[in-house]
């Protein structure tokens, strides 16, 4: 079984590689400077890119600035690269704050957006024998479509459930050879939980081997990740991401705390408070310049993730960029815990905290009170996103269990 879906991007030299992020990054900020007004203008007087190095003389882009743009010239903004008849595909932001970002894809976009997912996939152990269910929702968000996508690309049987409740979902799950299951951290606890309440072990009671789950932290936190793998007697997998730039990391079979980057579709810069590059070992806020999608390319944009660069090699052989552990943290809730009067005008606060190690309640205690709330926040609104339409309406009413706990 190959262990690499692309050996020679997966494990290209340090040489080649930056040649091919080279060439990309000065073909990305030249379609951009040309082509996108939103970056006409922002780029005016901007030197011209020739090298990596050059690149940190742009500016970043940040996406309250996009909401801006999109709130001013709505629906989506003058970011767009191509002629609008070129576009295939609109994808939303899950907006965790604020309204929801709108981002439009032309066919070779979404394409590279899930192929890099695929890349995943294929890390994680799925192959073309398996059958596989996306147990997101339908809608405008990218997580369903993208594992929907990313399995077919592999050649896999795919499952539709996201139309799907969690009954039903259940249900199929133990009615079919599904190997394969994707979905956020929480809304995997929420359907072993409820298939507990019916007399259902998923460990016993279904064929899954593998889960990966996307869209909050839960599957990089080590307890957590245990109790997804026991409930479902299978292996769990991160997959970090962004609806604006790509499917940009993955864990891989080895399982070694380590997440690869898909360098050669987003180009990473992991840089300290004041905004140099870390050195192995270092933390850092993450900074993406997308090298492949051409309707709304985005320049330098800053994640607000805190990662650090790994120290180590990976025994899997690849030789993409690494980050321990994955996203450790948010720069905003880092920031929010700090008083003003302790931080630099404008500087990023880049300390050890990280997520805490397991899902908490809703009610966070002692000085990691900010991550619970977040964390637990992105664990209500990932079941939210998994249910079907009635089931979210019922979660909504007065009465329902789910209401009065604050969900």
């Amino acid at each position: 079984m190959a262990r690499y879906l692309e050996p020679r991007l997966e494990r290209a030299s340090r040489a080649d590689m930056r040649r091919l992020q080279a060439r990309r990054v000065r073909q990305q900020v030249a379609h951009a400077r040309a082509r996108s007004p939103f970056y006409r203008r922002k780029l005016a007087g901007a030197p011209t890119v020739k090298t990596l190095e050059d690149l940190a003389r742009l500016p970043f882009t940040t996406k309250d600035e996009l909401k801006d743009n999109q709130a001013a010239k709505p629906p989506w903004g003058d970011v767009l690269a191509v002629p609008f008849e070129d576009v295939l595909r609109i994808h939303m932001t899950s907006a965790t704050t604020g309204r929801p970002l709108a981002f439009l894809d032309t066919a070779e976009d979404w394409y590279g957006f899930y192929h890099s997912y695929a890349r995943a996939l294929h890390a994680f152990g799925v192959r073309k024998a398996d059958m596989v269910m996306a147990a997101f929702s339908y809608g405008p968000w990218i997580g369903y479509w993208s594992g929907f996508y990313a399995a077919q690309d592999l050649g896999c049987l795919v499952f539709p459930a996201g139309g799907l409740s969690t009954e039903q979902r259940i249900d199929a799950l133990r009615t079919w050879p599904i190997t394969v299951l994707g979905c956020t951290p929480s809304y995997a606890l929420f359907l072993a939980e409820q298939a507990a309440k019916k007399g259902i072990d998923l460990a016993k009671d279904t064929k899954v081997r593998i889960t990966w789950h996307t869209g909050e932290p839960g599957a990089s936190i080590p307890a957590t990740k245990a109790k997804i793998e026991a409930a479902f007697g299978s292996r769990a997998y991160d997959l970090p991401g962004l609806t604006e730039i790509a499917a940009w990391g993955f864990e891989c079979a080895a399982r070694s705390g380590l997440v690869h980057v898909n360098e050669d579709y987003c180009y990473p810069e992991v840089l300290d408070e004041a905004g140099e590059p870390v050195k192995p070992g270092g933390r850092g806020e993450l900074v993406f310049t997308s090298l492949y999608r051409k309707a709304m390319p985005l320049i330098r944009y800053r994640t607000r993730d805190v990662v650090q660069l790994a120290d180590r090699r990976c025994p899997c052989g690849r030789t993409l960029l690494a980050l321990e552990g994955g996203v450790l943290a948010r720069l905003d809730d880092m920031k929010n815990r700090v008083p003003a009067s302790r931080r630099g005008a404008g500087a990023a606060v880049l300390g050890r905290r990280r997520v805490p190690d397991r899902l908490p309640a809703t009610r966070g205690a002692g000085r990691h009170r900010g991550a619970h709330r977040s964390v637990a926040g992105a664990r209500a609104r990932g079941v939210r996103r998994a249910l079907s339409p009635a089931e979210r309406g019922a979660a909504r009413r007065p009465g329902h269990p789910r209401h009065r706990r604050g969900h």
